[in-house]
């Protein structure tokens, strides 16, 4: 297998999906802001990873303990990282479908799939129809009703698309 050539952009992108993933796993919250802050400070970072990697200097970064910085010299020198791709294979494909729903984040994410087992758009679909999460904490009427609103608004985009063509 060719190794693929990652930059700090596509560091940060993945760093930031690990980020995300923890979250919907429900991990501790400051192993997520740890993943996040590296993503952020990756990002807008003007000297190249890669040589602050073969110079052993990443963690001179502020931020950047032993963890990550195995993890971005993993990321940089093979062009993937384990961790990122165990923990994209555990989530949910619908979990990462619900995020696109307003009034859905990570935490509420885990929420309903923690007390309803809810894994995918239609299923959260079909617990809005019968007022399931109306009596779940940190939901209620109004976000049930802004999260079957997301449902109604995406089929329109989809209707809309597919009359243009």
């Amino acid at each position: 297998m060719v190794k693929q050539a990652i930059d700090n952009k596509g560091v940060s992108t993945v760093l930031e999906e690990v980020a995300l993933f923890l979250e919907l796993k429900g991990e501790n919250p400051f192993k997520v802001k740890a993943y996040s802050h590296a993503a952020r400070t990756i990002e807008t970072l003007e000297e190249d990873l890669g040589l602050m990697v073969r110079e052993g200097r990443l963690k001179e970064i502020k931020g950047i303990g032993e963890t990550l910085a195995q993890h971005i010299t993993e990321l940089v020198t093979t062009g993937r990282l384990q961790l990122h791709e165990e923990l994209k294979n555990s989530i949910p494909p619908g979990h990462l479908e619900m995020l696109k729903i307003p009034g859905l984040g990570p935490k509420k994410i885990k929420s309903l799939h923690d007390r309803l087992n809810i894994k995918t758009v239609g299923e959260l679909e079909y617990a809005c129809l019968e007022n399931r999460l109306v009596d779940l904490q940190g939901f209620g009427q109004k976000s049930q009703e802004r999260i079957h609103q997301g449902f109604n608004r995406s089929r329109d985009i989809k209707v809309n698309i597919f009359m243009e063509k």
